[in-house]
C-alpha cells in the first residue's frame, strides 16, 4: 500500500502550491493531510480523498499526475491507459458524485464528533447546518449536472421547445 500512498504523493509535491494548497481545496489542517499521506499513526486517508487529490492532480496537467491511478490499477492486477482530455464533460455527474460523497462524510463527521458527549452545543450545531448546507449546495450541482447531459441528448427542436440549455452551454463546477 506504500507504493500507492508514494505514487499521490509525487503528484501532491507536483501540484501547483503543493501540499497546502491541496489541503485548502479539501478544507483540511496542513497538517492533518501531511499526517494522511504519511500512512502512520491515527491519521488515515480516506479513498474520496485520495480520488479528490488525484482529481486535482490530473486537472493540474504537472509530471506525475497519472502516477495514484497507475498504482492503483497496477495493485488490482491491471494498467491505467489515460483517455483523452475532451473524453468526460466537465459537467459530469459522476464528477459532481466524488464531491458529494465528500460532503455527505463531512456531515456524518460532524454530526458523530458532536453526539460524542450526547449533547450538541449551539457551535456543534452551527458546524452542523454548515455542513448540510455545503452538501445541499453539492446536490443542487449534482442535479443541474444531470439535467445537462440529459439536455444535451435532446434534439434541438426540442431543447428550445423546453426552454433547456443550448448545445455547448456549461453548467457551474463544484
Amino acid at each position: 500500500m506504500s507504493t500507492i500512498l508514494d505514487a499521490l504523493q509525487r503528484g501532491v509535491d507536483h501540484y501547483p502550491g503543493g501540499r497546502a494548497a491541496l489541503a485548502t481545496r479539501l478544507r483540511k489542517a496542513d497538517e492533518v493531510l501531511r499526517k494522511e499521506l504519511g500512512g502512520a499513526g491515527p491519521h488515515k486517508l480516506g479513498a474520496v480523498d485520495a480520488l479528490a487529490i488525484a482529481r486535482f492532480c490530473v486537472e493540474s496537467g504537472r509530471d506525475c499526475a497519472y502516477d495514484y491511478a497507475q498504482a492503483v490499477a497496477s495493485e488490482c492486477g491491471g494498467r491505467f491507459e489515460a483517455g483523452p482530455a475532451d473524453q468526460t464533460p466537465t459537467h459530469s455527474p459522476v464528477q459532481k458524485i466524488a464531491f458529494l460523497m465528500r460532503e455527505t462524510s463531512d456531515v456524518t463527521q460532524t454530526v458523530l464528533d458532536a453526539m460524542a458527549d450526547g449533547v450538541v452545543s449551539d457551535n456543534e450545531l452551527a458546524a452542523i447546518e454548515r455542513e448540510i448546507a455545503e452538501a445541499e449546495t453539492v446536490l443542487r450541482k449534482l442535479r443541474q449536472a444531470a439535467r445537462a447531459v440529459n439536455a444535451a441528448g435532446k434534439p434541438d427542436h426540442e431543447r428550445a421547445s423546453h426552454n433547456l440549455p443550448q448545445r455547448g452551454a456549461t453548467t457551474e463546477a463544484a
